[in-house]
């Protein structure tokens, strides 16, 4: 297994991971591939990741029926291992395609840069989870009821997903997510007030976050990057391992 198709099963079990305690998820899994519904009438909180499976075809298709019976959009990522052989599928069910998201590794070997150092807590409790939550709807312009029913829930001490808040003084500024797993850990949802952007403060708490699992035995660290995204992340050392092929399927609620 390279790393391209170890990282993209970590993907999937940290959709799991991230997915499993939304009240009424529907979770389908296969070898190196996961199905998330959440019921949310947003692509972004219904998602699949494809991964090289033998029946990687026929997990897709089921997948996107399934969607599709319950009229809910839906985010499909694709591995570069199956995207040649999918993408006239996916075109053929009515899916469109909206780019590439770059899977992105920073390795054990990888020294972190410096950053300013910056106070930083772990959301847990319901104002600490309130305050993540706010970001995230902020940052990304997504519905905060949203937000609440499918991120905030997962913020618990045992969900395996840990998010942390950035602050500048008594403001907090930034939050990101992060999914251990062995010693290896995800990044996602990295947001900032959007008043804030492009001054530090994500970079600040990605760095220190890093930092301090690597002293809990975290030795690699993946994300799935936007476009926009990429150029910031490879300024931190990490690297593009494969480009994944992003494609949309619209549901009958806007």
């Amino acid at each position: 297994m390279d790393e391209s198709e170890a990282l993209i099963r970590l993907c999937g079990r940290a959709l799991v991971a991230q997915m499993g305690d939304v009240p009424g998820v529907e979770l389908h899994l296969s070898h190196n591939s996961v199905l998330g519904l959440t019921g949310e009438p947003l692509a972004d909180f219904n998602m699949l990741t494809l991964g090289p499976d033998l029946d990687a075809e026929d997990f897709f298709v089921r997948s996107i029926a399934r969607a599709r019976a319950r009229g809910l959009p839906l985010l499909a990522t694709l591995s570069p291992q199956v995207a040649p052989a999918i993408a006239p599928v996916a075109t053929a069910l009515g899916l469109t395609y909206v780019g590439m998201a770059p899977l992105m590794v920073l390795r054990a070997d990888t020294p972190l840069l410096r950053s300013p150092s910056t106070k930083v807590s772990r959301a847990l409790g319901t104002q600490l989870v309130g305050i993540a939550g706010d970001l995230a709807a902020a940052a990304f312009d997504a519905p905060r009821d949203a937000i609440a029913r499918c991120i905030d829930v997962g913020l618990t001490a045992t969900s395996g997903v840990e998010t942390y808040i950035a602050w500048d003084g008594d403001q907090p500024m930034s939050a990101v997510s992060v999914t251990p797993i062995g010693n290896t850990a995800g990044i996602s949802l990295m947001a900032t007030w959007p008043a804030q952007q492009r001054k530090g403060h994500g970079r600040s708490l990605l760095t220190q976050v890093m930092q301090d699992f690597r002293g809990r035995g975290v030795q690699r660290f993946y994300l799935s990057a936007t476009e926009a995204g990429r150029p910031l992340y490879a300024s931190l050392g990490f690297e593009v391992v494969a480009d994944l092929s992003a494609w949309i399927l619209s549901g009958r609620t806007p």
